[in-house]
């Protein structure tokens, strides 16, 4: 029997064989995601859920994978804004930007096995100017690509004999990552919003 080659925590013949499972039957690869937002009646406050998802076309749900997240504002913000009883929560940007430093650093990890790069550290940091302006209607939708600015990425990396060709071999791998490419690349999506009449209390 072959003995196992693990690195990082991952059995790399079962990892070259699901890649190839993928290249081959793609459709069995494909991943169906998504969230719900659920105002909480306070302005700004979200209790946001992820719960079930598909895979390779198969509906998986179980009451282990039920997550939930407490959305809102900085408490400095809300104080300012006329907020009864401010409250600290992360805002939704911040936590996109934390999915983005996970991805990142998945992606990083992934190419660095690929490439026998051997990394004993991998940090990403992530960091944006926001304009809240369009948010709180100062300025029109027009002008909602103004909302960011000085948007930053900083990848530090350590392990031995690293050449800047590695460097460069993980600066492009970045651009495989999903969530870099959810944030930076054009995308057609539009919202839709449903009424639906519920009767007043009396």
């Amino acid at each position: 029997m072959a003995q196992e080659t693990i690195e990082h925590g991952v059995n790399l013949e079962q990892y070259g064989a699901f890649v190839e499972n993928m290249t081959e039957k793609p459709e069995e690869a494909m991943l169906g995601l998504g969230a719900r937002g659920v105002a909480e009646g306070r302005a700004m406050h979200t209790l946001a859920k992820l719960d079930a998802y598909r895979y390779g076309g198969e509906d998986i749900r179980r009451e282990t994978r039920e997550f939930t997240f407490q959305l809102g504002a900085h408490k400095e913000v809300e104080a300012d804004a006329g907020f009864v009883d401010p409250a600290d929560r992360p805002e939704p940007v911040e936590v996109a930007l934390a999915g983005l430093t996970g991805c990142i650093n998945a992606t990083v990890g992934i190419v660095a096995m690929e490439n026998d790069i051997d990394l004993d550290g991998l940090e990403t940091t992530v960091g944006l100017d926001l304009d809240p302006r369009v948010l709180f209607g100062v300025h029109g939708t027009e002008r909602s690509d103004e909302t960011y600015d000085n948007f930053e990425i900083d990848i530090d990396v350590s392990g031995p004999d690293l050449t800047e060709a590695d460097a460069e071999t993980l600066r492009e791998g970045v651009r495989r990552s999903p969530v870099f490419n959810l944030m930076s690349l054009p995308h057609e999506m539009s919202p839709e919003v449903r009424t639906r009449d519920e009767p007043k209390a009396a």
